[in-house]
């Protein structure tokens, strides 16, 4: 089944008036991981932020899950509601919070069942994403690839369908990155979670066995795995695989 369906988006930064994105298209099926990658300033995060209603497209359409959603829907709050869980790439962590309170504190915000449901929603959330032993620390006390790890726990209790990752690896060492990168696999195979993530590094593409699409000329290239790209005729196309 499909899960999201982009045609034509464009998006522009209103002041000063700058053209992002013009003509993006992306359709992408249940379970399926997309990288995005490409130079720095392109736009690929705020790619990611229009698709989540955190910036509004300029024009162009958007269906999730075979149901167009109206420009009057295409807020952040709907978009949540409709199963897009947005991950910043600072994590957006509450300090002053436990990283079980962070996972919980949206669902009792949306007053999201009792909270007794919330309480099970957020320990489902610690264990998915094999944080439970941290439920009680501060986000100052954890690593990293902890933090980003408490950080899409919090989505998914949300009842997140499709996850947008704004650079999940940045910044993390190698036995964090492959533990994430594992944990992600497991969310496609076990609950069928769609996944984009913008990466600067290919080499996350290759881990996850996904297909890349690169913004280039305000566009996205058709998906393609890492081998399709280095034999590609376009040679902008190969220099970014070398």
């Amino acid at each position: 089944m499909e899960s999201i369906s982009i045609k034509n988006l464009k998006f522009s930064h209103i002041a000063p008036t700058l053209e992002i994105l013009n003509g993006v298209t992306l359709s992408l099926e249940k379970g399926d991981i997309l990288c995005i990658s490409g130079k720095s300033g392109e736009g690929k995060s705020s790619f990611l932020r229009v698709i989540a209603g955190l910036e509004k497209a300029s024009s162009g359409e958007i269906s999730l899950f075979g149901e167009p959603v109206k420009q009057s829907e295409w807020n952040a709050l709907s978009m949540a509601q409709k199963g897009i869980g947005f991950v910043f790439q600072d994590n957006a962590l509450i300090s002053e919070l436990t990283v079980r309170d962070n996972i919980a504190v949206p669902l009792r915000y949306h007053k999201i069942g009792t909270e007794e449901e919330i309480e099970q929603k957020a320990n489902r959330a610690l264990l998915l994403m094999l944080v439970s032993r941290f439920a009680n620390e501060f986000p100052s006390n954890i690593s990293l690839g902890i933090r980003k790890r408490v950080a899409i726990a919090r989505s998914w209790a949300l009842d997140a369908k499709i996850l947008l990752l704004d650079e999940p690896t940045a910044g993390m060492d190698k036995n964090s990155r492959i533990n994430l990168l594992s944990l992600l696999d497991n969310l496609r195979e076990l609950y069928k979670t769609t996944i984009i993530m913008v990466i600067n590094d290919l080499q996350v593409a290759c881990d996850l066995n996904s297909k890349i699409s690169f913004l280039m000329d305000k566009k996205l290239t058709e998906p393609m795995y890492f081998d399709e790209i280095k034999e590609h005729e376009d040679p902008r196309l190969r220099v970014m695989v070398r």
